[in-house]
């Protein structure tokens, strides 16, 4: 079991974790879109009718930023903290729960390397949003079960609600497992019971915090938000099957197009858990999949973590040590970066210099909060159009269909968004005022 791990083993594996953090801790505050925004409102005044963050609030999320606030130098640089904290638990977390579940303490450096090098951890870890703390309470809570820690499961998945309500999907296998318990885990008749009271504290908690801010109007702005979600702008395979191709670039894109292959090592390591714990990781890991392919949106690649975390954990099994170490060790190497501020801070500082308006469709209220530039929201399809023919910049996250005019892109890590900011030349702006060009009295003039 785990405490045959010897300090020779993870002391070396925690000093290249403390480094690896303080590598993270060097980039600049700088948010990358509008949900980490809503993130940085709400610490100042948490109202989810005012999108400050938007449904479901993540409660827990906003606690944590306002808790790191106190000593944080502004509410943009608690948020961006929070995700670090929390992301920083990961690596850690799903080594020693690997460990647990195939009793193999020779996993725990192999993993732990892995999930470090793993290109969305970083990402999640800058991303201001509570992806990364939510995924480290879903382990806590797991690495918990597996030491008989029933109540303290119960107090973690209620964090785990609170800091991310849309991982719902991952209660699944410890719910399972709260209902019917390995026995070599040592959780006793009926765990679940011991859950249920520090769940529902934490649940009851967050109600009260939510209602004190927005009272009755709270539900029904989660119901219209979820609606929109899975019908209108959340770009899901409920609502549009097509997305379902966006998914499979997208898992081309993250991971190769021989990602097919991994599902060989992924079975052979559910083979090797033990016969109590297969079918509920198993049928856990298709749920998440169903999950992520109807439900999220393929355009982020952040939606993967969780499934991509349950993976790997599934592939350490079956993966020489000494391979998934050393290959783990090199894409830590190759993945260093320069530490610079966040692609859509980069943009606008770009634009602000070589555009009088800004046409995009990502992160709208962070330009607007962070410029000085007309902004234009791409959703309104006709303003877009008259305002890029009138000479505006055009920033977005998929490169230009042409190659006139100058193009920049912009990137900071290989799974987060890049950026691309396209100005036509002066000569195109003043050719593509012309259809927008009246005479009146005999005088050129442009419509308003």
């Amino acid at each position: 079991m785990s405490e045959r791990v010897t300090r020779r083993t993870w002391l070396p594996l925690a000093l290249l974790h403390l480094l690896w953090t303080g590598w993270l801790l060097t980039y600049p505050v700088s948010l990358d879109s509008d949900d980490a925004l809503n993130f940085a409102h709400g610490v100042v005044r948490f109202s989810v009718l005012e999108f400050a963050p938007h449904f479901p609030g993540y409660p827990a999320f906003i606690a944590l930023a306002r808790l790191i606030n106190l000593f944080a130098p502004s509410p943009e640089a608690a948020v961006q903290w929070a995700a670090l904290l929390g992301s920083a638990f990961i690596a850690p977390l799903g080594a020693w729960l690997t460990v647990r579940l195939f009793d193999a303490p020779r996993l725990l450096a192999p993993l732990w390397l892995a999930l470090l090098a793993l290109p969305l951890t970083p990402a999640l870890a800058l991303s201001g949003l509570s992806d990364g703390p939510a995924l480290a309470a879903w382990l806590a809570a797991l690495l918990a079960l597996t030491h008989g820690r029933a109540a303290l499961a119960g107090l973690l998945l209620g964090l785990l609600l609170a800091l991310r309500p849309s991982y719902a999907a991952l209660m699944a296998l410890p719910l399972w497992l709260l209902w019917a318990p390995p026995k070599a885990w040592g959780l006793g008749q009926a765990p679940w019971r011991r859950a249920l009271l520090p769940f529902a504290l934490v649940g009851l908690g967050c109600l009260a915090f939510v209602w004190q801010a927005d009272g009755a109007a709270y539900f029904s702005e989660g119901a219209r938000f979820t609606s929109g979600h899975f019908t209108l702008w959340g770009n899901t395979a409920s609502a549009h099957a097509s997305r379902l191709v966006s998914w499979y670039l997208r898992f081309n894109h993250e991971f190769t197009p021989l990602w097919p292959l991994l599902l060989w090592p992924l079975w052979r390591g559910a083979s090797q858990l033990a016969p109590a714990l297969r079918l509920p990781i198993a049928a856990s890991w298709w749920l998440l999949l169903g999950w992520t392919l109807m439900a999220q949106n393929p355009d982020n690649a952040r939606h993967l973590a969780p499934l991509a975390l349950l993976s790997l954990v599934l592939v350490a099994a079956a993966t020489p040590p000494r391979i998934m170490g050393i290959i783990a060790l090199l894409v830590l190497g190759v993945s260093w970066r320069q530490p610079a501020p966040s692609p859509s801070a980069q943009a606008l500082t770009v634009a602000s210099r070589e555009c009088h308006t800004l046409v995009t469709h990502w992160g709208v209220r962070l330009a607007r909060e962070q410029t000085t530039l007309p902004v234009v929201d791409a959703w309104y399809q006709g303003d877009a159009e008259r305002a890029l023919a009138r000479g505006a910049c055009r920033l977005s996250r998929s490169a230009p269909s042409s190659g006139k005019g100058q193009v920049w892109h912009f990137s900071r890590l290989p799974a987060e968004p890049a950026l691309w900011l396209s100005v036509l030349p002066s000569s195109q702006k003043q050719a593509a005022l012309s259809p927008f060009t009246v005479t009146l009295q005999g005088r050129p003039s442009l419509l308003p």
